[in-house]
């Protein structure tokens, strides 16, 4: 059979050799995925929640769906204020002619608008506590200081999850 004659390997068995490749590499990312994540080097993510998170979780899901629409001002929600906030800054990051303090200015002002949403939380917060027995309150600090301990590892509990 001459050199031309001859086509080389066939289709199916390139195709195999490149699923199996593909099947390999995914394996070993996988495997390094995983002894990279439990090796308990650089576990930013288990840090203990912040104080104010776990008070804003242990309200109820009314509470803090009025909490958050009132923390949305005008822009009807506080998620889409945040993102307003962000634009703002941006915009005056790419202005041709930068005014430092009117950025600080728009800076200290989303600052106070966050301290008033984090008061308007407490108060919810303490005004719950207030309704509580004192075996209730002991229960519920052993449930915080659970909580804390696990670090990160679902610390906001049954039934206090993201809405």
């Amino acid at each position: 059979m001459s050199a031309e004659g001859k086509s080389g390997m066939k289709l199916w068995l390139k195709l195999l050799l490149a699923a199996s490749l593909a099947l390999n590499l995914a394996v070993i990312g996988i495997a390094a995925g995983a002894a990279w994540r439990f090796s308990g080097k650089d576990r930013h993510w288990q840090r203990p929640p912040s104080v104010g998170a776990m008070i804003f979780r242990e309200l109820d899901r009314d509470t803090r769906k009025a909490l958050r629409q009132q923390a949305g001002g005008d822009h009807g929600s506080y998620f889409k204020r945040r993102h307003a906030e962000g634009e703002a800054v941006i915009a005056a990051l790419r202005s041709e002619s930068f005014d430092g303090s009117a950025l600080l200015t728009m800076l200290r002002g989303q600052a106070d608008a966050r301290h008033a949403f984090h008061t308007s939380v407490q108060e919810a917060w303490v005004r719950q506590l207030e309704a509580m027995t004192p075996e209730e309150r002991a229960a519920f600090a052993d449930r915080m200081e659970e909580r804390m301990q696990r670090r990160g590892k679902h610390w906001h509990g049954a039934g206090h999850g993201r809405d």
